[in-house]
């Protein structure tokens, strides 16, 4: 890694976060609701062995998931299935918002049609959502 990296993830109006390797120097910053506070304070105990060593959050809450995209983002190792910015052409659904709904616990891809309408219409995302729960929740 350079001398400075960074990742910011952002959920609107929710939780944010902020990793950054400065010359060796590990820092994590968050804004958000209490749990997710308290799991970047334990957080930053693992990070001080540096981001190559910190072992990845195995759960499922926004900031699990959150933090592990962005330890892996730094590691280089950040390979998501789904690069198109439109996942649902019918609908009109972006690969952001379908992001989102998974990050905020929508981990099927029925929940994630309820919470944002994508593969509703003709189904034929259905895979590619599919594919992006599969893909954070692994």
């Amino acid at each position: 890694m350079g001398d400075k990296t960074s990742v910011e993830l952002k959920i609107p109006g929710r939780e944010e976060l902020q990793l950054e390797v400065n010359g060796g120097k590990v820092s994590l910053k968050g804004i958000g609701n209490r749990a997710f506070l308290e799991l970047l304070t334990q957080y930053r105990e693992h990070l001080k062995a540096g981001v190559d060593k910190a072992p990845l959050p195995e759960g499922k809450s926004p900031g699990e998931l959150m933090l592990k995209e962005a330890i892996l983002r730094l590691r280089g190792e950040w390979d998501f299935p789904f690069k198109e910015d439109e996942t649902c052409h019918c609908r009109v659904i972006s690969t952001d918002k379908v992001n989102q709904a998974i990050l905020v616990g929508a981990h099927t891809s029925r929940e994630v049609s309820q919470m944002t309408s994508a593969s509703t219409a003709c189904g034929t995302c259905r895979p590619d959502v599919e594919a992006m729960i599969e893909y954070r929740l692994k």
